[in-house]
C-alpha cells in the first residue's frame, strides 16, 4: 500500500484527488480482499502498461513519465504473487490510474506453498551473472572493509543498489553529483556506481572531477544510463569510466561487474606490493593507469629523498598534498604494504640496484638511502631480499 501510494502520489497533479477502498469480493468461490489506490493523473500509456511491473522502465517516449518508474511496482506484483493474490491495473491517458490489489482471505492457500532449496537456482544464477554469488560472498565479506558510494538521485533505485550490496560492502550514498564527489574525497570508497542524470551536478561532470584528483583518480567506477545513445557511451569512456550498464539492469550482472572491477584493482594492488618488493623501480602497467601513476609518484619523492634519513609518512603526505589520513587510505588500496613500509621498500630496492653496481660499500649504499645505522640497514635489507648485503653484492 505504501507503494502504491507513494507512485500515485506522485503522477497526481496539484489540487488532484486519490481514493482509497477496501471490499470483499468472492472470486471463483474464494474469499478476497481488494484493496483499490486510484488517482486522476496523466495514466499510463497503453504501451507501458505491459511493462509496469518491470525494474526500472522508463517512459522516454512519454512526456508524462519522462522521469524513471522504480522498484515500488514491481514490490508491489512480487509480494502479492508470495501471497498467491494479484495486482490489476486500470489506466488511460489522461484518465488517471488505479491499481487493484485481490489478497486471498484466510489461510489455506499457503498449503500451495512448494519449497525449495535456494542451491537450486544457483546455476541459473551462475550463467546469468557470469560469477558465482558464493564466490562474491567469501571475497568481499563484510569484515574486508570494502566501501561501495552510490550516487544516485532516485530514491528507489539508490536504496535498492544500497539493498544488493549491504551484506558485503559498507554501502555510502549520495543523492547528487556534488554530494558524490565530496564522499569520494572523504571515504576513497573501492567502487563507484553512478546514475549520469542528477540534480546539482550529473554523473559525466561528477566522474570527470573524481577522475581529475589525485586521491580519488584510481577509483574503479560503473555508470547506469537509461540511454544506449553511442554519444553517452563515447563520453563516459573518455572522462575514465570502467564499465557501464543499461537500465533496466539485472542485479546479479551488476554485482558480478562490480566484483570484476574490484578483483581487478587488488590484482593491481598485488603487481604493486611484488613489485615495490623487487630490485628495480616499478613499472606501470599501462600509461594511461591512474593507480599506476599514483605510485609513480610516491616512488619519484621517496627516490628524490632518500639520503633524508628523517623522511616519514607525515613528509610523502605534505609533498603528495594529501592529509596523512587519505593518503594511508590510497596506499592501502594501492599496495598491501603500509606508508612506512613503502617508504622502507623503495629505499632497499635502490640499495640493491646500488649495490649490483659494485662501485660502493656497503656502508656507502646505506647511507646514500638514508640509514644512518647500518645494522638496522642490514636488518632490513635481509628482511626484503632474504640475504644479507654482502651476500647479495656477492650473487
Amino acid at each position: 500500500m505504501k507503494n502504491l501510494l507513494s507512485n500515485a502520489l506522485k503522477y497526481t497533479p496539484k489540487g488532484g484527488k486519490i481514493r482509497v477502498t477496501i471490499t470483499e469480493k468472492e472470486v471463483d468461490g474464494k474469499m478476497f480482499c481488494l484493496l483499490s489506490v486510484a488517482d486522476n493523473g496523466p495514466g499510463i500509456a497503453e504501451n507501458l502498461q505491459g511493462r509496469i511491473f518491470e525494474s526500472f522502465i522508463t517512459g522516454e517516449n512519454d512526456p508524462s513519465f519522462s522521469t524513471k518508474v522504480g522498484i515500488g511496482l514491481r514490490i508491489v506484483k512480487n509480494t502479492m504473487d508470495l501471497h498467491h493474490g494479484k495486482v490489476l491495473l486500470n489506466s488511460a491517458p489522461g484518465k488517471g490510474s488505479e491499481f487493484i490489489l485481490y489478497l486471498p482471505l484466510g489461510r489455506e492457500h499457503f498449503k500451495e506453498d512448494v519449497y525449495q532449496l535456494v542451491e537450486d537456482t544457483r546455476d541459473e544464477q551462475k550463467e546469468e551473472a557470469f560469477i558465482a554469488p558464493e564466490k562474491v560472498r567469501e571475497e568481499t565479506s563484510p569484515e574486508s572493509g570494502k566501501k561501495l558510494l552510490v550516487i544516485e538521485d532516485n530514491d528507489e533505485i539508490r536504496h535498492y543498489i544500497h539493498t544488493l550490496f549491504k551484506k558485503k560492502y559498507r554501502v555510502l550514498e549520495a543523492r547528487d553529483g556534488e554530494e558524490g564527489v565530496r564522499i569520494a574525497r572523504e571515504e576513497i570508497p573501492d567502487l563507484i556506481i553512478s546514475d549520469i542524470m542528477m540534480p546539482v551536478k550529473d554523473g559525466f561532470t561528477c566522474c570527470q572531477e573524481i577522475r581529475q584528483e589525485l586521491q580519488t583518480a584510481h577509483i574503479p567506477i560503473i555508470m547506469l544510463t537509461a540511454k544506449a545513445e553511442e554519444e553517452d557511451l563515447l563520453k563516459s569512456t573518455r572522462i575514465g569510466v570502467d564499465d557501464y550498464i543499461m537500465k533496466p539492469f539485472n542485479p546479479e550482472v551488476l554485482k558480478a561487474k562490480a566484483e570484476n572491477l574490484i578483483r581487478m584493482r587488488e590484482q593491481l594492488k598485488r603487481i604493486y606490493t611484488k613489485t615495490l618488493m623487487l630490485k628495480h623501480t616499478v613499472e606501470k602497467p599501462e600509461e594511461e593507469e591512474q593507480a599506476g601513476l599514483f605510485m609513480q609518484q610516491v616512488i619519484s619523492i621517496v627516490e628524490a629523498n632518500l639520503t633524508n634519513p628523517d623522511f616519514s609518512a607525515k613528509s610523502l603526505a605534505s609533498l603528495l598534498n594529501l592529509s596523512q589520513p587519505t593518503l594511508y587510505r590510497k596506499m592501502k588500496q594501492q599496495s598491501n604494504l603500509s606508508i612506512i613500509e613503502v617508504i622502507r621498500s623503495i629505499r632497499i630496492s635502490k640499495a640493491a640496484s646500488l649495490i649490483m653496481q659494485k662501485k660502493y660499500s656497503v656502508q656507502e649504499v646505506a647511507e646514500m638511502v638514508g640509514y644512518n645505522d647500518i645494522n638496522t640497514f642490514r636488518k632490513h635489507f635481509t628482511n626484503q631480499f632474504g640475504v644479507s648485503p654482502s651476500r647479495y653484492n656477492a650473487l
